[in-house]
This record gives structure tokens, sequence and C-alpha cells, in this order.
């Protein structure tokens, strides 16, 4: 049986040939112009067209024009296409590492650059579920989940301050990108909480470069376990 990801990405294959055959757009038709397309140009334009969703006639033009001329690029360009739908559906982005053996090398590189696939293995990419102290989710687990209102847990690693507002960073310390940050605002200084500390809070998980947080005005709604 094929690896999910090929099969998907020779049924895009068969979708694209039927529009094609059903639209019969060839690349270039009723264009005034005199300059001759080339691989590289059809290609960054199509590559344009799908991650701006364009899905005109036009676009279809590109693909069969590719098809016809510049295989190697078709196939980067359905490759692409066909990871991306994957990448923003429920189950999101797929490892990058994961998609070697299924992918053109090319189209995972255009991938990453888009943040469609994660870095690191598979395994890596799903922290394994831990208790937390009152229930929730681990602070290495919160990025996963930006956009929606967890309980979060973590061990105190550091903390900073600017001007009346504190930061409080869970699992890795600033400036780690990969830490969890309690951000308390306008509260002026908080009571010393000892390093190691766990501390849990509730609230809508948002990323600030990347950094998943979660924002509070009170900060008696953060929980320490010591």
């Amino acid at each position: 049986m094929a690896p999910p990801l090929r099969a998907a990405r020779w049924i895009a294959v068969g979708m694209l040939t039927s529009t094609l055959l059903l639209t019969g757009c060839s690349y270039g038709s009723g264009n005034k112009s005199n300059q001759v397309p080339d691989c590289e140009g059809v290609f960054a334009s199509a590559l344009q067209d799908v991650r701006i969703d364009d899905t005109s006639g036009a676009t279809d033009s590109k693909f069969q024009w590719l098809t016809e001329n510049c295989l190697h690029e078709f196939n980067i360009l359905v490759d692409y296409t066909s990871a991306r739908v994957s990448a923003q559906g429920m189950l999101g982005p797929d490892s990058c590492d994961a998609l070697n053996h299924n992918l053109e090398p090319e189209a995972i590189d255009l991938l990453r650059a888009d943040g469609l696939c994660t870095s690191g293995s598979a395994a890596a990419a799903v922290p394994a579920p831990v208790e937390q102290p009152g229930g929730g989710i681990a602070w290495n687990a919160a990025v996963g989940y930006a956009g929606t209102e967890q309980r979060v847990c973590g061990p105190l690693s550091g903390d900073g301050y600017s001007e009346d507002d504190v930061f409080l960073n869970l699992g890795l310390d600033y400036p780690d990108p990969e830490r969890f940050q309690i951000v308390v605002w306008d509260v002026g200084v908080l009571e010393p909480i000892a390093h190691g500390s766990t501390l849990c809070t509730s609230g809508v998980i948002t990323l600030y470069n990347g950094v998943a947080q979660i924002e509070l005005d009170d900060p008696s709604l953060i929980s320490i376990y010591e």
C-alpha cells in the first residue's frame, strides 16, 4: 500500500489532470506577449497561485504547461500542494523528517519555509501526555493548542519584568523560543516564587514571536505547587 502522502499526491495529480482535460486550457493561450515561458518562471507563478489559493483557469493552465514541459517542477508543485492541504487540515503539519520518503526534497524545503511542516521527528513533535496538578496540559504541549482555552502547567525556570509587567517562564528560561510564558500585565511586582515550583494557570493560548503564552490581569489566577 502506498504511504498516505504519496497516495494523496497521486489523487491530487488525478484531480488536476481531470480539471485540465475538462477546461482544455493551455498556458499562454491568448497572451499577446512574445515572451516564451520557462520552467522556473511558470513554476514560480503557479506556486504563488497555490499559496494565495487561486483556483482560476489561469492556474490550471500553468499546471498543464508544466506537465507538458517541466515534469520535475510539476511533481514538486503537486507534492507541495497536496501536503499543504494536509497541513491545513484537522491533524495539522506533519514532521518535515517524516515527509522525506514521500515527497520531492524541493517540496519539503518549500513546506518548511512556509511553516507547513515541523522540525524534528514525528515522535518528538507530539509531547507525551503527563498528568498535571489539577488537570490540564504540560507547558511543552501548549504551542499545539494555540487559539484555544486551556489550563497549562510547568516548572518555573525564570522570570522577568518590564515596567509593571511580569513574565514567568515555564519549562525553559528566556530567551529560549521553546519556553511557555505567563504574562501578568500591570501587576507591578509579585511575591518571589521559588524556581522549580510548578505553576498552573488557565486562559486562551496565544503566540508571540512563536512563543506560546497566556496573558493575565490577575496574578491570583496562577496556582503554585512547591
